[in-house]
């Protein structure tokens, strides 16, 4: 239960924050290149500062280092709004990114720990589907408020609202101490475990070069507003989260990697499709469709991954896998400035990305093929 009540929190301050956050960086005069640097920086924090709290968590008091760690994102969430030079966004983005990815990974391998492996699908599920659902409100209050209230003070009700996390620290199950032990992987392990390390590269680099900037896209490529962005942005959450929703009867019904493997494959097509449509109801249209079935499928990955892996290296492998998605973003989204001079290399940058879903598809089917036909009954 708590663990819901601190995903509703977080999510929806996040998005309501986040949301504004590059238009803010925008409107204070920042320029394509510099914003790519902040978010290049948040996302290195994210893998290499993220990754050394995460390896931390597993040999001191969590909840002490949980405290810890939603204390330092508050106080840079309040920092970013009021120091807008660039140098500072970056130093502050690159706290902020360690601190949150940090928290994601504690956070999930105290879901891990405090569930029961037929339970887990429904409890990551119906979580991951909370997170969609107040992302919704969040996005749509954001943009809405944005246009009333300004870009800052939108921010600013974000920040306080993420405060109010603490509140529920106290009450989070499954968060204590973990003992290291000598780790042993059989062939089926290391071959799901090289899955999630790869499986994070490329979808990292591939969506760290325009997941961040999609309000700055849609921005430049349709002039739309705040509002509007937000409308967006809620629906790919709102579609996302019925997809979500539907996890365990997928899974149960089809098998983890069967429903991987085509919906990583269905991305493909969307995203080549992105790179050419320039009217804005069929684009956003693409862009929800895209994010809905790359996403809806994560706690099946979270779920086929570390249920299958000792638990007593969750943190461990969840840090690692953090560290190649984050870093692969980072320098994704260094090149965003450089790739994108005008509106028109959008469709560049889109191409590109897609190549790294197209791998990602084909790895996916390496898995299903090797592991899942061959042990059906033990993977899914």
């Amino acid at each position: 239960m708590y663990f819901y009540i601190f995903t509703a929190i977080t999510s929806f301050s996040g998005q309501i924050y986040s949301v504004v956050f590059n238009l803010f960086l925008r409107y204070v005069g920042l320029s394509n290149i510099e914003i790519g640097k902040i978010t290049s920086a948040g996302l290195w924090g994210s893998a290499v500062l993220g990754t050394f709290f995460s390896l931390l968590a597993s040999r001191v008091d969590k909840r002490k280092l949980l405290l810890f760690l939603l204390s330092l994102q508050t106080l840079t969430l309040f920092l970013k709004i009021l120091l807008q030079t660039a140098q500072w966004q970056i130093v502050l983005n690159f706290i902020s990114g360690a601190a949150s990815s940090a928290v994601s990974i504690i956070i999930t391998a105290s879901m891990i720990a405090s569930t029961s492996k037929k339970n887990r699908m429904i409890l990551f599920g119906s979580n991951f589907s909370i997170s969609m659902i107040v992302g919704v409100l969040g996005n749509l209050i954001g943009g809405v408020i944005s246009d009333m209230i300004g870009l800052k003070l939108t921010m600013l009700v974000g920040a306080t609202i993420y405060s109010t996390s603490f509140l529920t620290l106290s009450k989070l199950s499954g968060i204590d101490k973990q003992v290291l032990q000598q780790i042993h992987f059989d062939s089926l392990q290391k071959g799901i475990l090289w899955y999630y390390l790869l499986s994070n590269l490329l979808v990292g680099f591939g969506a760290g070069l325009f997941i961040s900037f999609g309000n700055l896209m849609l921005n430049d490529l349709f002039a739309i507003s705040t509002t509007l962005i937000g409308v967006v942005m809620a629906f790919t959450q709102i579609a996302t989260g019925v997809g979500g929703a539907m996890n365990h009867l997928l899974e149960k019904r089809f098998g983890s990697t069967r429903v991987l493997f085509f919906c990583y494959t269905a991305v493909v097509p969307l995203m080549i499709s992105l790179a050419f449509v320039r009217n804005p109801f069929f684009f956003c249209l693409l862009y929800v469709l895209r994010f809905m079935l790359m996403n809806m499928v994560s706690p099946i990955f979270s779920v086929l991954v570390f249920s299958n892996l000792p638990l007593q290296y969750l943190s461990f492998t969840n840090a690692l896998g953090n560290l190649l998605n984050n870093s692969s973003r980072a320098v994704a989204a260094l090149l965003y400035g450089y790739i994108v001079k005008d509106n028109s290399d959008y469709t560049r940058l889109l191409l590109i990305s897609s190549v790294f879903y197209v791998f990602n598809a084909l790895l996916t089917y390496f898995l299903h093929r090797k592991f899942v036909l061959r042990s059906d009954s033990t993977v899914v």
